[in-house]
């Protein structure tokens, strides 16, 4: 009773997620963007500004048009997909990694950026390698990609004592204060606290094979990927990814980030 229940809720939820043509309509459009993680995002003084920023701002632009209203809603890491089950948001531009598991949950795009896994650790530690944490504690924040990494290859973080933060400067701190060995997530979420403290460093940047980053929509709304795939593909050939990488990524991470490693847009210049 209880199982069925859920798929009542879940189809219920569904039903009033906001479609193209209403969204359209309304002339609106709900985007969620990372609170405090750049230089994908950051709001200061109430203004949000990063790399997902620009991009939310001109899909949704290219969406709703130049009079439409464009609403940035700040989210964590776990808010993503609920706010979108829950018809909070109508798309997220959120550093959205895709894995099957959040596939079989929420719709996405066409990737927009690709991301790895990586350790950081104390500079002088000499922790690169997953068998240089055994016997050694691990931060890693739940939910996100790098504890779904975890579970998956259980058998060889068994010997790793996993200790959970809340988020990025969270795990930062207890880093700092000896709390855990090392901190597990993806490379552009460490690389910006290397920047931060140059005590610490990006000890390892491919523990992970590469994932994609996507905008993310509630299942089921087709039309509404299928524009967003048409505005990815449009700004490619616009050269808009090489543009608003150069203009935050390039200046926050000191050119210690390669693009030709992260943005995926060149695939693009074969579509018709």
């Amino acid at each position: 009773m209880k199982k069925i229940f859920c798929i009542i809720l879940c189809v219920a939820t569904m039903l009033f997620s906001r479609t193209l043509k209403e969204i359209q309509d309304l002339g609106e459009i709900r985007i969620g963007v990372r609170l405090n993680f750049p230089p994908f995002s950051q709001e200061y003084q109430g203004e949000y500004n990063g790399f997902e920023v620009l991009l939310a701002k001109e899909i949704g632009r290219r969406i709703v048009g130049d009079k439409g209203k464009i609403v940035l809603l700040g989210v964590n890491a776990k808010d993503r997909i609920p706010m979108l089950q829950n018809n909070e948001a109508d798309i997220m531009i959120a550093n959205f990694s895709v894995t099957p598991e959040r596939e079989k949950l929420v719709d996405v795009s066409l990737p927009y950026l690709l991301t790895m896994l990586g350790f950081l650790a104390p500079a002088d530690s000499g922790l690169s390698k997953v068998v240089d944490f055994y016997n050694k504690r691990l931060l890693v924040i739940p939910g996100t990609t790098s504890e779904e990494y975890i579970k998956k290859n259980k058998n060889i973080f068994e010997p790793i004592t996993i200790v959970n933060c809340k988020n990025t400067y969270d795990c930062f701190q207890k880093l700092k204060n000896n709390e855990a060995d090392g901190y597990f997530h993806t490379v552009f979420s460490l690389a910006n606290l290397e920047v931060i403290d140059n005590k610490y460093t990006v000890t390892n940047k491919h523990v992970s094979k590469p994932d994609y980053i996507a905008v993310a929509v509630q299942k089921g709304n087709k039309e509404l990927v299928d524009i967003i795939n048409k505005k990815i593909i449009e700004l490619s050939k616009e050269n808009f990814f090489k543009k608003a990488y150069d203009e935050t990524f390039k200046i926050h991470y000191k050119g210690t980030i390669d693009r030709k490693y992260f943005l995926v847009d060149d695939v693009y210049s074969a579509f018709g």
